[in-house]
């Protein structure tokens, strides 16, 4: 097993290989109909982690990762300008990944060339589809560098913050990660559940709704409250998926709730 504390003192002396290293999965993620399976965002977020445990410098990173994003988009919008009629009428791209891309930016016009960064799925094919729409430079050019400059701060500083969490998480309640590790435990088990019975969360989620509001039904109190609080009986009568909504509801104030409880019990701030 290799030692990683002698990995990450290699990755310091050769910090400015890593730059480039993330100068080029930025520009890879941006190529058409590859990026959409290379990792750029998650593996740039994991430069901003290393760079808040001072193995690499936080701009360099961003520098880097805007200027390969900024070209590999502007790679992408020049082949589809020049050459994307061609490559469509040969069938020499993925008609699915091409629709959608079409689709998003029919839908949002210019604007979809900054935004489309962020969506995984047609992160890679909206610059492309932009040049093969005929979209003129100077726009492209302006939302080409807001995206790219947002995208890998976004990136960078998430990797960054996360992980000084992570780092005062284990460093301040270590022994209290029990309750965490618990907590999501109990959601892997319902989760399991939930497939074991051959229903999609959502079905699942539908069919315990129902089944709850319908014990709620049977309890005395309930019934004494409806009774005297019309508002509820009308709420099941006249909103639509009353059940799913009140159940919902009550999961996320309960989600709430623990997390307050957890937060206390671990002394989080």
């Amino acid at each position: 097993m290799p030692n990683i504390t002698l990995l990450l003192n290699l990755l310091k002396e050769f910090a400015w290989l890593g730059n480039w290293l993330f100068f080029v999965l930025a520009f890879i993620e941006s190529a058409p109909f590859i990026g959409v399976f290379i990792p750029g965002s998650s593996l740039i977020s994991i430069g901003g982690f290393l760079a808040y445990q001072g193995y690499l410098n936080t701009w360099d990173i961003i520098l880097f990762s805007t200027i390969g994003a900024i070209i590999g988009d502007f790679f992408s919008y020049s082949l589809g300008r020049w050459g994307g009629r061609w490559l469509k009428n040969n069938k020499l791209i993925n008609y699915s990944i091409l629709k959608h891309g079409e689709d998003f930016f029919r839908e949002h016009g210019n604007k979809s060339v900054f935004w489309g960064r962020f969506f995984g799925p047609i992160r890679a094919i909206i610059p492309f589809v932009a040049g093969l729409s005929k979209m003129k430079q100077r726009p492209f050019i302006i939302f080409n560098i807001s995206s790219a400059i947002s995208w890998a701060m976004l990136n960078v500083f998430l990797g960054y913050f996360s992980g000084s969490l992570i780092i005062s998480i284990f460093k301040k309640w270590s022994s209290g990660l029990s309750l965490i590790l618990t907590l999501v435990t109990i959601i892997t088990i319902i989760y399991w559940f939930t497939k074991k019975r051959n229903q999609s969360l959502k079905t699942s989620f539908y069919n315990s709704s129902l089944s709850f509001a319908k014990k709620l039904h049977n309890y005395n109190w309930f019934i004494k409250l409806s009774n005297k609080y019309t508002f509820i009986p009308d709420f099941f009568k006249e909103t639509k998926n009353a059940e799913v909504k009140l159940y919902g509801s009550l999961l996320i104030t309960s989600f709430l709730i623990i997390t307050y409880i957890l937060i206390l019990i671990l002394d989080v701030f």
